[in-house]
């Protein structure tokens, strides 16, 4: 609502309740100010011409508020309001509320503004009317029009407004910062767009002699259909009014003001928005819109404010700096450029008119760039990357690297220096990892583990396939081919589950590792330490070898040699019977387990050459296959980059 800044030369207006008006002294001073209709309580207005004019003294009037008597509605009891439905309440503030309401004569829905008090102050009705009427005489698209101005059968005064759609500004940045939005550069620069409106809005009053005093992202509207409403004029003073109502801060009287709210009875305005001179107490003009506005500029390029709502009045003049790309590193430098020059502490060095902010914030959006100046801080971030670089090649200063060299070439992408150290650093590897990029090499480590997994508990499982033939050629210990099976089948099931684990341990490598070597050393009894256990120790060890994470490979080597070693020892020292026996230049085979018949012996050698032929196959392919991508991967990613950085392509060409 509006403030009364002016001496009182006339009875300030004060109403009962039985709509009686009497006068207050004239020394009375009242210096509360409430906050009516704020953004989220404007919701909409059309007109109220119904009813028979009764009249009413006026508030206070000066050279920019003329004399005019308010239409009393009737003098029946209750709060009508003639031809408005009242509905369903929209929104309250310190002293006023914002009520839906139904026009019946034009048929449309419109919001209603009244007093909450039942006998308000003479100070109220003053601030309340003149708030009516100051945003009554701004027509523009963007100022919410009024319809009506009016007083109840109550004597309380009320106003009627277009019925507003859509959501703040202080609600969309609130989603940005949230990360509840698809698109956060498309939000950006709708609220950018949105922000050039508002601009004009202010420029607009400023040229009618009107300051809003309480610019922010809450008192903006953001309509559904592209419109936008810059609310709540309920502090505006105009020019050339004097501001003798304002209290003078000092240092022995410092305001903390923990709310972002618009404080009442004291300074007005909302003091992380506030130019340093207004929370200082001094007289508000146009200047102090425009560091209002720069300060919400900021807000939408930074993602967060650029004062605390904790702000002090001893906190007025301190330096803060006002460059967004501080608060997130992709600001564009015209931007850091323009929310300096907006809230700068002297108001003299401001944009001159808020015209001018909202040019260049077009000019920026139309896509004027500032080419000295980005040059020059691309040079800078150069220096930075480079500055990293000397001081590690450790993760931290690799991405400090990285990520300064990026913004040099955002900034300029000539600039070949920063294009060079890009491209260097992309194809040099650092000497330790990143922990990140460890962590997503486990995971496709994990699932070539798993596909491996799988193919060694198939091979495993083959090994029941042999058994058959084993009975057919003649089993002379059925005790040993039964240990055989069971072996077999717990190896194959140990890996198989091991490998479906999201962590595979050296351990369980190790323990299955153990298994294949009692394996084979049973394969060692049946036909002895020569002709097949070395060609399925070779054959299993690659299978291990073939991941880097199945364990060290000279331990795994080392246990499956010793289930061909540990056999052939203990034949050779006769604590086992020998499977074999050198004679007249032949050697020649026996067996304490099987007997070896012609047919079947054959079929099982053959067999044998089979499944290990198709094992290796396999293998051998499934690495090469991961090979092939990984380098098909490396050469697409240096390829993307040739495209972007025409230094790399000489580089690589070169190399």
């Amino acid at each position: 609502m509006i403030d009364d800044d002016r001496e009182s030369k006339d009875d300030t207006v004060k109403q009962s309740p039985k709509g009686t008006v009497r006068g207050v002294a004239p020394g009375e001073r009242v210096r509360v100010v409430d906050e009516i209709g704020d953004a989220a309580t404007i919701a909409a207005v059309p007109s109220i011409a119904d009813a028979t004019p009764s009249p009413l003294p006026p508030p206070p009037t000066g050279p920019t508020m003329p004399e005019r008597p308010l239409r009393r509605r009737s003098e029946s009891t209750g709060p009508d309001l003639g031809r408005y439905q009242l509905r369903e309440l929209l929104g309250q503030g310190g002293m006023g509320e914002v009520v839906l309401a139904y026009d019946d004569q034009i048929g449309r829905e419109v919001a209603v503004k009244r007093i909450r008090a039942t006998a308000p102050s003479g100070e109220e009705l003053s601030r309340f009317v003149r708030e009516a009427r100051v945003q009554g005489r701004l027509e523009h698209p963007a100022v919410v029009p009024v319809h009506d101005l009016a007083v109840d059968r109550d004597g309380r005064p009320f106003f009627v407004m277009k019925r507003l759609s859509g959501t703040t500004l202080a609600a969309s940045l609130s989603s940005m910062r949230a990360g509840d939005v698809d698109d956060p550069d498309a939000t950006r620069r709708r609220n950018l767009r949105a922000f050039v409106d508002v601009c004009l809005a202010v420029e607009f009053a400023h040229a009618r002699g009107i300051i809003h005093r309480d610019l922010k992202p809450a008192n903006i509207m953001l309509g559904d259909f592209g419109e936008v409403y810059v609310l709540d004029w309920g502090v505006a003073r105009a020019v050339a009014e004097a501001d003798e109502n304002a209290p003078k801060a000092t240092s022995q009287r410092d305001l903390a003001l923990e709310s972002g709210d618009t404080q009442v009875g004291t300074i007005l305005g909302t003091p992380a928005y506030m130019a340093p001179e207004q929370m200082a107490g001094d007289r508000a003009g146009p200047a102090a819109d425009i560091y209002a506005l720069g300060c919400i500029l900021f807000e939408i390029v930074a993602d967060e404010p650029l004062h605390p709502r904790s702000r002090a009045v001893g906190m007025a003049f301190e330096t803060v700096i006002a460059r967004p790309s501080t608060r997130r590193a992709d600001a564009p430098p015209e931007l850091d450029a323009i929310c300096e020059l907006a809230t700068a502490l002297d108001r003299a060095s401001r944009f001159a008119t808020a015209r001018a902010l909202g040019n260049a914030v077009q000019s920026f959006l139309d896509g004027d760039r500032d080419i000295a100046v980005r040059k020059e801080l691309a040079v800078a971030h150069i220096a930075d990357a480079h500055a990293a670089i000397a001081r590690g090649d450790d993760e931290a200063n690799r991405r400090d690297a990285m990520r300064a060299a990026g913004r040099a070439l955002a900034l300029d992408p000539t600039a070949a220096d920063a294009a060079d150290l890009v491209t260097r650093l992309m194809l040099e590897p650092p000497k330790v990892a990143p922990a990140e990029v460890d962590e997503r090499v486990d995971e496709t480590d994990l699932v070539a583990a798993r596909a491996q997994g799988r193919l060694a508990a198939t091979s495993l499982f083959g090994y029941l396939g042999f058994v058959p033939l084993l009975l057919w050629t003649g089993v002379r210990d059925a005790g040993f081919v039964a240990a055989f099976v069971i072996v077999a089948l717990a190896s194959a099931t140990q890996i198989f589950l091991l490998t479906r684990r999201t962590r595979i341990t050296s351990r369980g490598i190790y323990a299955n590792a153990c298994l294949n070597a009692v394996l084979i050393g049973l394969i060692c009894r049946m036909v002895g330490p020569f002709i097949i256990a070395p060609t399925l120790a070779a054959t299993t060890l690659m299978g291990y070898a073939a991941h880097p994470r199945f364990g060290r490979i000279g331990i795994i080597a080392t246990i499956l040699g010793l289930g061909v070693a540990v056999p052939w020892l203990l034949e050779l020292t006769h604590v086992i019977d020998p499977t074999y026996r050198f004679e007249n230049g032949t050697i020649q085979l026996s067996s304490t387990i099987i007997s070896f018949s012609e047919v079947p012996v054959q079929l099982a050698f053959a067999l044998l050459l089979v499944v290990l032929m198709a094992v290796v196959a396999l293998l051998s392919r499934m690495l090469a296959r991961r090979q092939h991508e990984a380098s098909r991967s490396v050469e697409m990613q240096a390829w993307h980059l040739r495209q972007i950085l025409p230094v790399a392509r000489r580089t690589t060409m070169s190399a």
